[in-house]
């Protein structure tokens, strides 16, 4: 006897999308799949999610016990596959009809099997969500499913093998203004990030504090980590940067790939947040930010190679000022809760502060914007935490799909099979208990959705409720 979801994908594949919407008219749908009982899924987007979406999350909800995952035994006993692909959040953004006004080609825009679900830290704001809603109906759901921290990796100078002194030993701790004002291409020279600590090494070495510029590595695809970072600095320095753009504007496009001072500061870039990291690690004299999973995993910047007194490490960042002997004292932390380690930890994030702007946080529901959402400036734990979101709609029926060829009209729409497993999936990501998606991402460089106190002021709630708003 063949499925529902079978029966569906066939009809996908042959009705028109006027004549397929009228066959799945309001009121008349059928019953919601059984869990497990969808079809094969791909997601894209956010480079900040590749490891635990790839080396976890994708492999896990095919074998955990977990109630919520799918490994033969829950639900209707089906294995459906979840794989992704790390495009950047831009790319997967644009390819759900974010800012097609601006070079992106409509036969490219997809909503189906191979992006079912995006990744981002991007979180559409409210004209980027109307860009999406205007190629289908329902709303657009943004699903908070983790936390990252970001990592601000360092190569010193040529020639220089360490540093010495400073608050954090063998390592360099950098004042939250530091970071902004490298980044901003206002601090350009090594003697203005030492913070007491001083270079060692050869001859040119002890020259470069004050001879050597900084060159920055930053991304050369549009990203939400650059975006969460950006805020981060906006945080920090509320006035324009860039013509009248501030740091907060800059971030939100998706593609924001365009700097401060990029004409009279050198820059490099590295394709995802491997990419910087890998250019950091080739290049002295090089400062970048990346995901902290993305750091560790590069293998250059903690033990052996890389850490305290060495060439290549990730900074301690200031996340607080507190009085000491009446004196205001700078305290610093670390993007992992393990340290500079070779072995993976958890981001620095289980207690961060977030705002949302001048509005109440966090917001009610996964229905409204979360795109303001940042970390607060002063934390107990690491400061430049941030949000990670899944995308997914209520309405699936009402999307179209394009199809491969270029020019070919939109013909398809997603199949109730493919909704079925992005809400099975995006399930499992927020499953919480013995091989669950949330305690499975601890352990690798990332932290779980706030998940303190009442259900309003609850995150885990929030996305969790969000996952049953998911539907066809």
């Amino acid at each position: 006897m063949r499925s529902k979801s079978a029966r569906r994908m066939v009809l996908a594949c042959i009705v028109p999308a006027a004549a397929l919407a009228a066959l799945v008219a309001p009121g008349a749908a059928s019953a919601a799949l059984t869990q497990c009982e969808g079809g094969p899924i791909h997601g894209k987007g956010s480079s900040a999610q590749k490891n635990v979406q790839t080396l976890v999350w994708n492999l896990q909800f095919n074998t955990s016990a977990n109630g919520k995952a799918c490994n033969g035994s829950q639900g209707s006993g089906g294995k459906p596959k979840v794989t992704y692909t790390s495009t950047g959040s831009g790319v997967g953004m644009e390819s759900w009809g974010v800012e097609t006004l601006k070079g992106k080609k409509e036969e490219e825009i997809r909503f189906g099997p191979e992006n079912a679900y995006v990744g981002t830290e991007i979180a559409p704001n409210k004209v980027q969500s109307e860009e999406i809603l205007a190629h289908g109906a329902g709303k657009v759901l943004t699903i908070p499913v983790l936390q990252a921290a970001i990592s601000i990796d360092i190569h010193l100078p040529a020639g220089c093998e360490k540093v010495e002194g400073g608050p954090v030993p063998g390592r360099l701790a950098l004042k939250d203004t530091t970071v902004e004002k490298v980044f901003q291409g206002t601090a350009v020279k090594w003697s203005q990030v030492l913070n007491q600590a001083k270079l060692v090494g050869n001859e040119a070495c002890n020259k470069s504090g004050k001879t050597t510029s900084i060159t920055r590595v930053v991304r050369e695809d549009g990203s939400g980590t650059t975006d969460a970072f950006m805020k981060y600095l906006g945080v920090l320095f509320k006035k324009p940067v860039l013509g009248t753009e501030t740091w907060n504007q800059l971030g939100e496009k998706s593609a924001n790939t365009t700097w401060p001072n990029e004409g009279t500061h050198p820059l490099l870039r590295g394709n995802g947040g491997g990419g910087v990291a890998k250019k950091v690690a080739e290049n002295a004299g090089t400062i970048g930010y990346a995901n902290v999973s993305d750091s560790r995993s590069n293998g250059t910047f903690a033990p052996p190679t890389g850490g305290e007194g060495k060439a290549t490490f990730w900074a301690e960042v200031e996340r607080n000022i507190v009085k000491e002997g009446g004196k205001n004292v700078a305290v610093y932390s670390d993007p992992a809760t393990n340290g500079d380690v070779a072995a993976k930890g958890s981001a620095n994030c289980s207690e961060t502060l977030y705002t949302n702007g001048k509005k109440k946080f966090p917001p009610p529901n996964t229905e409204e914007l979360w795109n303001e959402v940042v970390a607060a400036k002063k934390q107990s734990t690491y400061a430049d935490c941030y949000m990670s979101f899944d995308l997914a709609l209520t309405k699936y029926s009402a999307f179209t799909l394009g199809t491969v060829k270029e020019g070919a009209p939109f013909s398809e729409a997603p199949t109730e099979a493919e909704e079925g497993t992005a809400k099975d999936y995006l399930g499992y990501e927020l499953s919480t208990g013995s091989g669950g998606g949330q305690p499975a991402a601890e352990g690798e460089d990332y932290s779980g959705v706030p998940s303190i106190g009442e259900p309003s002021q609850n995150v885990l709630d929030i996305a969790q409720a969000g996952v049953g708003k998911i539907g066809f």
